[in-house]
């Protein structure tokens, strides 16, 4: 069998482009064309060893840990050694998994079938062959762009879970729960005291703020103090008026109440805040119902983190 070494050297330097190009996505470094192509052509040096057997000491454990520190510093520079081990991790966790792919599919392609007194027997893997060019040459990239797409798929899902929070508001010794989606998009404040305002419905409140109020809040109406009725005069320096505008424009008031505390359940972490004011809103939030709030990205402040 005749081995190529220019073609050999170019399928290894694109190869470890490629995984490189994706270690660096994976673990959101600055990726430089001219820096990755270094470090891959170093990479594919490598392969070079092949074809002279006195440097055999290059296939020792050792001599490709060094070889792979060396392509991860050429393609993305020495900042702190946790930074270098994570990215050395990803290189080989993302090799490993390629290529396993790429093996196991090579096996489970090569099998041969025979009779042996009436039973069909299956050899997986015919031994002594190896993966030819043409089926890393495709295969290769397929594997490259599951890896790829897979891994944001399941960050998108664990984005999605760590937006996803519980939400408790203490007003007058009531306690509302829900589950709210933090919104970075949400820059709601009121105006006067830039306090930030989270979105709550409203059927959430049906047991604890007065129905005239609530009536008030469904129909869109400004006029509290008619709505309260005696004897629950305490709501009224706890309601606000926020100027809002919706996505067709159109301009309202948007009323809020100023609880005792709010507190959010992040994860294993806790919230707990005292300025905030908790917006209500007539229709649904959720079209699936998946929420009942959407929550102000301030409230996952670091300083209002409790210790654990």
């Amino acid at each position: 069998m005749t081995v190529y070494a220019d073609m050999v050297f170019v399928i290894n330097m694109v190869i470890d482009y490629m995984l490189l190009f994706l270690t660096g996505h994976i673990c959101r470094q600055p990726l430089r064309k001219r820096r990755l192509l270094l470090a891959s052509a170093v990479g594919a040096a490598y392969t070079v060893f092949l074809f002279f057997p006195p440097l055999s000491f290059a296939f020792t454990f050792l001599a490709k840990f060094i070889f792979s520190c060396i392509m991860i510093l050429l393609a993305f520079r020495w900042t702190r050694i946790w930074t270098t081990l994570r990215l050395l991790g990803a290189f080989y966790a993302v090799s490993f998994f390629i290529g396993g792919g790429l093996m196991a599919t090579h096996t489970m392609l090569e099998s041969k079938s025979e009779v042996v007194n009436g039973i069909v027997l299956t050899h997986t893997g015919s031994a002594g062959t190896n993966p030819t060019f043409l089926f890393i040459a495709f295969g290769f990239p397929i594997f490259w762009w599951c890896t790829r797409h897979g891994y944001y798929s399941v960050k998108a899902n664990r984005q999605v879970d760590v937006q996803h929070v519980c939400l408790e508001v203490d007003v007058f010794g009531h306690t509302v729960r829900c589950r709210g989606f933090i919104d970075t998009g949400n820059q709601l404040h009121d105006p006067l005291s830039r306090i930030p305002v989270t979105i709550m419905e409203a059927e959430l409140w049906k047991e604890v703020l007065p129905d005239g109020i609530l009536r008030q809040i469904y129909c869109e109406e400004i006029d509290i103090a008619s709505a309260v009725p005696d004897g629950e005069e305490k709501w009224l320096e706890r309601m606000r008026f926020i100027p809002y505008c919706t996505v067709s424009s159109k301009a309202s008031f948007l009323i809020a109440i100023r609880p005792d505390e709010v507190r959010v359940y992040a994860g294993n972490k806790t919230y707990r805040l005292r300025r905030m004011l908790i917006g209500l809103r007539a229709s649904p939030l959720s079209a699936d119902g998946s929420y009942q709030a959407v929550v102000h990205p301030k409230a996952t402040a670091e300083k209002d983190e409790l210790a654990s």
